[in-house]
């Protein structure tokens, strides 16, 4: 969760739409092979936005997907994101346990900050590793309508984008595209105390994906 999941997921949604390749996309909170054997009925490929991890998953999961994509982020710009829009003070150990079960049986691992530097170039490599063939034109489609997603107006989540209002920061909006950015400005969070305990209590993550302490 803010990190970068909600794009992906509309990433993935949008490149097959312009592909016209069919896909059907869901949110679904717990994965069971009943859930997954009944949308694969349709015949079209499947796409399933998830983020925690259960044990059972392990076995599960290889045998259902093809594709296993995730995405990762300075946990101190997805603290300053949870604050934002009051979801949480600070992250679970379990957080970071999920991710790095996820990544261990990823197939491709997406940085958040890549994707705000350059989106087109990050669509392109999800587009490559989906096995999707589309042409500049159609990635820099996919990556103005990605850009002009609008949260939903009703004070739920939108059941199609999945984006929540308030979703996207003017912060991160102001930093799109902008190719020269480093990572701080991404994931600025004012609590520095805060963020030397992100350090300290999950360096399998931090200094896994080279997030440092500058």
């Amino acid at each position: 969760e803010r990190s970068g999941s909600t794009w992906l997921y509309n990433a993935v949604r949008l490149l097959h739409r312009q592909g016209r390749v069919p896909l059907d996309s869901y949110w679904m909170h717990t994965l069971t092979e009943d859930k997954l054997t009944q949308r694969l009925q349709s015949g079209a490929n499947l796409c399933i936005k998830t983020h925690e991890w259960e044990p059972e998953y392990r076995e599960m999961v290889p045998r259902f997907s093809k594709h296993i994509v995730i995405m990762h982020r300075d946990l101190r710009g997805v603290v300053a994101s949870y604050r934002r829009l009051g979801w949480a003070a600070s992250l679970p150990r379990k957080y970071v346990d999920d991710h790095m079960q996820w990544r261990n049986h990823a197939t491709l691992d997406i940085k958040y900050e890549n994707v705000i530097r350059d989106g087109k170039s990050q669509l392109a490599e999800l587009a490559s590793h989906l096995g999707l063939a589309p042409s500049d034109e159609d990635v820099a489609a996919v990556h103005r309508e990605l850009t002009d997603l609008q949260s939903s107006s009703g004070g739920g989540v939108d059941q199609v984008s999945k984006l929540w209002p308030g979703h996207i920061s003017i912060n991160t909006r102001k930093y799109m595209d902008c190719t020269d950015t480093q990572d701080a400005p991404l994931n600025q969070l004012s609590d520095e105390r805060e963020g030397q305990s992100l350090l300290t209590r999950f360096p399998e993550y931090m200094e896994g994906y080279g997030y440092t302490a500058a």
